[in-house]
């Protein structure tokens, strides 16, 4: 059974219970009634003046006695049903937890998947583009030394233009909240294999994100662009420590984050923190990105989702940064979203949003 329908078990035995507790309440005032109508009935015949009223007095005690004995039933009756529903819905919450834990792993190993394949296919374009390198180089040994004697008309075709590598950084620890950031990955790579610049990007994800990580992608890639998917606040962001046995957070303050951006010859061009109340620290972003894109207040999975899947799939069809966030935003908005308004950006005072395309196409 999906986690989806045993919510719907456990909504259903909530709802039972609430009317169930509602009626033992009922029982329980009639028990009460019952039996301080029938104390009363009795103290009357005690003191009753004559012998045939203070039999009418037993008479209504024992009446009131049969009340309070009915009453008994239901209400242990009830107490029986609401023993059963708590039992079955402990039973659900176990289901529950076990259903998430196998549709996380299997999104988790989905994701594994497509970040072993970008790999390999990282691996062969540049040994492809390696064996280009010699190919022309020696081509140009060839015609250097043809060109001291016989004028040829050599055509070498132009360089490709450099890809987009986008550093996408993802991370959920245990300890809190558990955030859709795989399905957030998955639908951003389904909008980038169909994004008509495609081949012109590359996204190089890093989930349960350390640190240590953010370290290592900068230096392995040289990323133009470092996204930021997960938890935030006021004072920084909040990292996974990628155990398997202790997860927990690692709260990175913002001017931390910098520190980290900052430390290499060649910082990102574009920062993007997809996560809660991080516009906060976007102004010491801007010392290491000339722009970085952040959330105004606290957002929603889905609103992040659809937020990261449309700036994207803008991104690679050559939009601007500021064309890609109002596109962004606009779908935020088409899905009814109240959080439509909250990605905003700021800039160095030299930098026009709508003028930087991140993706440069090959001149015609």
């Amino acid at each position: 059974m999906s986690a989806e329908s045993i919510r719907n078990e456990i909504t259903r035995l909530r709802t039972t219970e609430a009317t169930l507790r509602r009626e033992s309440a009922k029982h329980e005032a009639d028990l009460g009634k019952a039996r301080a109508a029938a104390s009363q009935k009795r103290k009357s015949a005690s003191i009753a003046g004559s012998s045939s009223t203070a039999q009418m007095h037993l008479r209504s005690a024992g009446q009131e006695d049969k009340k309070a004995a009915a009453a008994s039933e239901k209400l242990a009756a009830a107490s029986d049903k609401l023993a059963r529903n708590a039992a079955d819905q402990t039973s659900k919450q176990r289901s529950l937890a076990a259903a998430e834990k196998s549709e996380r792993e299997a999104v988790n190993r989905a994701v594994k998947r497509e970040a072993d394949k970008q790999r390999r296919e990282q691996v062969a374009a540049d040994r492809t583009a390696e064996q280009r390198r010699r190919t022309e180089k020696s081509h140009a040994r060839e015609v250097a030394r043809l060109s001291q004697t016989t004028v040829r008309h050599i055509y070498v075709r132009e360089p490709e233009p450099e890809k987009l590598r986008v550093l996408y950084l993802t991370a959920s620890p245990e300890l809190v909240s558990p955030l859709r950031t795989d399905a957030e990955v998955n639908n951003v790579l389904v909008a980038l294999r169909g994004a008509k610049h495609r081949e012109l990007i590359e996204l190089h994800l890093r989930p349960a994100a350390r640190p240590q990580d953010l370290m290592d992608g900068i230096n392995d890639l040289r990323p133009h662009v470092v996204h930021f998917s997960g938890h935030g606040g006021g004072r920084g962001l909040l990292f996974d420590n990628a155990s398997l046995d202790a997860p927990e957070g690692t709260e990175v303050s913002f001017d931390l984050l910098a520190r980290l951006l900052g430390a290499t010859d060649t910082p990102p061009k574009l920062i993007v923190l997809n996560a809660c109340e991080t516009l906060d620290g976007a102004d010491l972003l801007l010392e290491v990105a000339p722009v970085v894109v952040a959330m105004l207040d606290s957002v929603g999975d889905m609103a992040a989702g659809v937020f990261a899947t449309q700036f994207y799939a803008a991104i690679a069809s050559a939009q601007s940064v500021g064309a890609a966030l109002r596109q962004a935003k606009a779908m935020m908005a088409a899905a009814l979203l109240d959080d439509a308004n909250l990605p905003q950006h700021v800039a160095r005072a030299d930098v026009d949003v709508d003028k930087l395309v991140m993706v440069r196409l090959s001149e015609a």
